[in-house]
């Protein structure tokens, strides 16, 4: 008997706990069978989610919420969560769903089911008073700018465009900063700017440059439990909201200015195939197509081309090659490569032409002309070319913006380089035009005889063009995006740096390369037409 009753009462619990927290029962049944839907959505985040006049929250996700209790013929449970909190809450099951300016991200998959498709995209941007003509995000390298402390884009907006950043503990603080002029701009959330801009108080500031960093939203459901049913309800009405444009809409109804995401997404989801069926619809195995998900977090067997290999090679080794695999990083570094590639071509131009001017006055025979060319030469060379670039970008360059002139930082970094590099082969010309004197008394470098004097100096100029091919990287510290610039910020974002700066010394190595073979097949040729 005593066996028989434990029986008994672990049946009994068993039934208790099944009342409570069905095992069999799907999370969308559960919350059908409760009839209510928990939704956990911002309260201090306008116009996504705040509080109205009589203390009710109000927004455009929670009016997603309510299109979705709609759905399910169920009562509607508002929850306020915060950005600290918001995962916490779900966690517990405080809240069955979570609407909260979610960004979708490959570790927050790891720790909850995002639901696709994503249903908004936000980047950063920044507040700037409207009497600041900025154009670029370039403009702004070198200047004081207000964020918050713990921002996902801190680091690489920094890094990438020298911004100095003052960190405040919240939003309200770093726009007060703002209004007091502590800073020249506010870097925050695009959409929290816009909102802010809508308001009477923000009328003399803007968002004048275009958004980064863009990173889609997702809604959120917890993991632990049974919740496909759940997961693939909430994706269809995704769907929907994007094929009607609900969304859009939406976006109007809050006065949020158009949003390209959720424009591509219409397009995306409205598109059809010539059957007539929608292209981005549900596959046998319940899965949305490739080409209508989150590209970025697709997995090797998902894709294909060099999505597939790049992903591929991460799951096999770790190596996180994101140039193969990610559209945007892949862009980012194609980008700074052929601004690597012009900047050669510029300081391999500039320090050839340099060196001839350079080497003609030195040897001009005119003691005035020769010793101004000797100065400047030898404080060109005895100056350090990182050194002469801030001395032009940031010290004439202050001068300058005075005036209303903003200096081209690509060309300062190219003509910085190529006065250093110039310097030191044209003393390598004089000195060769030293030695051919000892047969030729009366011989004075000109730009016609230049040929046999740069024979004679082959190697100290070609020397100088390979170090200067390689110091190109400096430009990156005054925000020009070549190579080194768009690495770092594909670095700061990805964190892949040991494939990132074996991918750099490659492309470094190979331009090294390219140049050393053009001038030794110009020194051949040079050779054979002094010999002829």
């Amino acid at each position: 008997m005593g066996r028989l009753a434990r029986y008994w009462a672990v049946a009994l619990l068993l039934s208790i706990l099944a009342q409570v927290h069905p095992a069999a029962a799907g999370r969308l049944e559960e919350i059908r069978a409760r009839g209510l839907l928990v939704v956990g959505v911002k309260n201090e985040y306008p116009p996504f989610g705040m509080l109205d006049g009589q203390g009710r929250i109000v927004g455009l996700e929670p009016d997603l919420a309510a299109d979705i209790a709609r759905r399910l013929h169920v009562k509607l449970r508002l929850v306020a969560v915060d950005t600290a909190d918001r995962m916490q809450k779900l966690a517990e099951g405080s809240v069955d769903l979570l609407i909260a300016t979610v960004g979708d991200t490959a570790k927050r998959r790891h720790l909850a089911d995002l639901i696709e498709p994503d249903y908004y995209a936000s980047g950063v941007n920044i507040m700037l008073p409207r009497s600041r003509k900025i154009r670029d995000w370039t403009e702004l390298r070198g200047q004081t700018v207000c964020s918050t402390q713990g921002a996902y884009f801190n680091r690489p907006m920094a890094r990438r465009y020298l911004l100095d950043l003052r960190l405040y503990n919240g939003t309200r603080d770093a726009k007060l900063a703002l209004r007091q002029g502590r800073c020249a701009g506010w870097l925050y959330d695009d959409v929290a700017i816009e909102a802010a801009l809508a308001s009477p108080e923000w009328r003399g500031y803007a968002m004048p440059l275009p958004s980064l960093l863009l990173s889609p939203w997702a809604m959120v459901i917890h993991r632990g439990r049974d919740g496909a049913d759940f997961d693939r309800m909430i994706g269809d009405a995704i769907a929907e909201w994007h094929r009607t444009g609900f969304l859009i809409a939406l976006g109007r109804k809050w006065h949020l200015k158009p949003n390209p995401f959720l424009e591509r997404e219409h397009q995306l989801w409205t598109a059809r195939g010539g059957d007539g069926a929608y292209l981005c619809r549900r596959r046998a195995d319940g899965r949305w197509p490739v080409k209508c998900r989150n590209q970025a977090l697709l997995g090797a067997a998902e894709t294909g081309g060099l999505y597939s290999l790049g992903l591929r090679i991460r799951e096999l080794t770790g190596l996180d090659f994101s140039i193969l695999y990610d559209g945007y990083d892949r862009g980012e570094f194609l980008y700074g490569l052929l601004v690597s590639l012009a900047l050669v071509a510029a300081c391999v131009f500039g320090t050839l032409l340099t060196a001839a001017l350079g080497a003609v006055l030195l040897d001009a025979g005119i003691p005035p002309v020769s010793r101004l060319a000797r100065g400047v030469a030898t404080a060109s060379r005895m100056t350090p070319p990182l050194l002469q670039i801030y001395v032009v970008v940031f010290g004439i360059g202050a001068v300058t913006a005075r005036w209303g002139l903003t200096l081209n930082a690509f060309a300062a970094a190219a003509a910085c380089l190529s006065l250093y590099a110039g310097a030191a082969s044209a003393e390598a010309l004089f000195e060769a035009a030293a030695v051919i004197r000892h047969s030729r008394p009366s011989f004075r470098i000109s730009f016609a005889n230049l040929p046999p004097v740069f024979r004679l100096a082959y190697q100290p100029v070609v020397a100088a063009l390979v170090n200067i091919v390689k110091a190109t990287g400096m430009a990156s510290t005054v925000a020009v995006p070549e190579l080194i610039n768009s690495t770092t910020a594909i670095v700061a974002e990805r964190g892949n740096a040991l494939v990132m700066m074996n991918t750099l010394m490659v492309a470094y190595f190979l331009m090294v390369v390219l140049v050393m073979r053009l001038f030794k097949r110009l020194h051949r040729r040079i050779a054979a037409d002094v010999a002829g």
